[in-house]
């Protein structure tokens, strides 16, 4: 059972794919942050850098966009394509270092047409591409290169065939075509009908970058709601359910045009419960924040990020199992294995992986466990290598990501554990504000201190260890006043001069 439910309030807009009812991926535009790939401009060089084969365009952004040498058609070695999430590459990178050099080929000044093909990061411009892509419901159309491909996705090599033969025929002259997915088991008339749509929309792109005298917008994509239908609303799927009246009308139109049979799976919602809460995916979310998944056995994963790669590792947790200890360790792996596929897709993580399930004693057993999981990664979209299971039970694996990271976007860096997932205990930071205690008295002459500090660390310092304090209050005849704050991070300690109540800096004591 698949499903599609779309959540749509002013703010943002949450797309989350079920999948059996669990949630498989989920997909976050926020107004303040939209996205821009696949829009379309007439864009102006503003600077060409040859030092990294790359030009900087004006495309009407406070930041320019960015258009390296091997993101530009008609460069030497970009005649054998293939799409890579959606965006043109040479397929090996001989063929992209063979390549002209850049100041060859474009001017300052000059007008350009490119494609974005990531968004802005930080101070960073987006990243653009002169292979301009037009994607259908079926196929996408490269009105700039000449080439013609079949999804790797599809493996029936006598479908791949028929596909071939069909789209050799109906593919325009001088353009390239290539298959998505969703191609397989299309009549002619359907993939025709697709490619006649394509084609108007790139003569319209086309006229519009002729008619312009300056840098502006060709051609927006679509929306995530519309974007979302069209790669991801199938035949297989149950429903597709969305709160908003007008995302409704404007989906029943789209499928008018492409699926009309779609039409009659899709709900608008109008209860007052909101709708991610009634379909259960706000618990699912706030899952899938948590570094430990526990699995229905008892047993869970734990999902570490570090600077070169993410490490999960497979428990037992409280599951024992009826039989030997290698059957159990088998079953959890199994379980295990099928919950990774899901939180790669769902928390989209990408780079490499280390997953580490339980030894296993016997190599069928570990052949079973790849077999499970390679057959659980099927329907995820991202490319990914997959290494055999060792001996110690240790899969590698890379994967690269096809939107956002949901931690990412959903959460923020912790500024006191800085990524570690760990803080000071109430035992050191008690002992290191004593330090500092004493410190201050020898760097300042005040009588009377004021010691601000969170709850737990007060609370050791009015009890177990007021001994301490004493000690050092009376060796510099010294008096302290000791404030608790409740809202205070642990790490958190102030000073205060308590003639004034003016904070202490703690830079003096450097």
């Amino acid at each position: 059972m698949k499903s599609l439910v779309i959540n749509v309030n002013p703010l943002e807009t949450r797309i989350a794919l079920l999948e059996d009812k669990r949630l498989a991926e989920l997909i976050i535009e926020r107004e303040e942050d939209r996205s821009v790939v696949g829009n379309i401009y007439k864009g102006r060089v503003d600077a060409i850098i040859p030092g990294i084969q790359a030009a900087f365009i004006d495309i009407g952004f406070e930041k320019n966009g960015f258009l390296y040498v091997s993101d530009i058609a008609g460069a030497e070695g970009t005649g054998d394509i293939e799409l890579e999430h959606g965006v043109p590459r040479a397929k090996s990178r001989k063929k992209r270092a063979h390549q002209q050099a850049i100041e060859t080929m474009m001017k300052k000044n000059q007008y350009v047409m490119v494609q974005v093909s990531k968004d802005r990061l930080g101070t960073k411009g987006p990243r653009l591409t002169n292979f301009i892509t037009f994607p259908g419901r079926y196929l996408v159309l490269l009105p700039t290169i000449n080439t013609l491909g079949v999804s790797r996705k599809i493996e029936s090599g006598k479908e791949r065939d028929r596909l071939r033969k069909v789209l050799r025929e109906l593919r325009p002259k001088g353009m390239g075509i290539i298959s998505r997915t969703a191609c397989e088991g299309r009549t002619r008339e359907e993939l025709k009908e697709d490619i006649d749509y394509l084609v108007r929309a790139w003569d319209k792109t086309r006229a519009n970058y002729e008619r312009s005298r300056k840098t502006t917008l060709l051609r927006e994509d679509l929306g995530p709601i519309l974007r979302s239908v069209r790669d991801l609303f199938k035949e297989d799927f149950d429903r597709l359910t969305i709160d908003s009246e007008v995302e409704y009308g404007r989906i029943m139109n789209f499928l008018d045009q492409f699926a009309p049979k779609l039409k009659k799976k899709v709900r608008l919602y109008k209860e007052k419960k909101p709708l991610f809460e009634k379909m259960g995916v706000e618990e699912e979310i706030e899952k899938a924040l948590r570094r430990k998944v526990y699995l229905k056995s008892g047993g869970y994963i734990a999902i570490d990020h570090t600077e070169a790669l993410i490490a999960i590792d497979v428990n037992t947790g409280k599951f024992t199992g009826k039989k030997q200890l290698e059957d159990t360790v088998l079953q959890t792996n199994l379980e295990a294995a099928e919950e990774i596929a899901r939180q790669l897709r769902l928390r989209d993580m990408g780079g490499i992986i280390v997953l580490d399930f339980i030894d296993m004693e016997y190599s069928q057993n570990r052949r079973t466990l790849i077999k499970r999981f390679r057959e659980a990664l099927r329907h995820d979209r991202a490319r990914i290598t997959l290494s055999e299971v060792s001996e110690l039970g240790m899969i590698e694996m890379t994967r690269k990501r096809v939107k956002h990271n949901l931690i990412k976007a959903l959460s923020q860096h912790c500024p006191y554990c800085e990524g570690s997932g760990m803080v000071r205990s109430v035992t050191t930071v008690t002992f290191d504000t004593l330090r500092k205690l004493q410190s201050l008295f020898c760097a300042t002459r005040e009588k009377h201190i004021i010691l601000q500090a969170h709850p737990d660390v007060t609370r050791r310092l009015r009890g177990e260890n007021s001994d301490l304090l004493k000690v050092i209050a009376d060796r510099f005849s010294r008096e302290v006043s000791i404030e608790s704050v409740s809202d205070f991070h642990i790490h958190e300690v102030h000073f205060l001069r308590a003639r004034n109540r003016k904070e202490i800096e703690l830079d003096m004591l450097a």
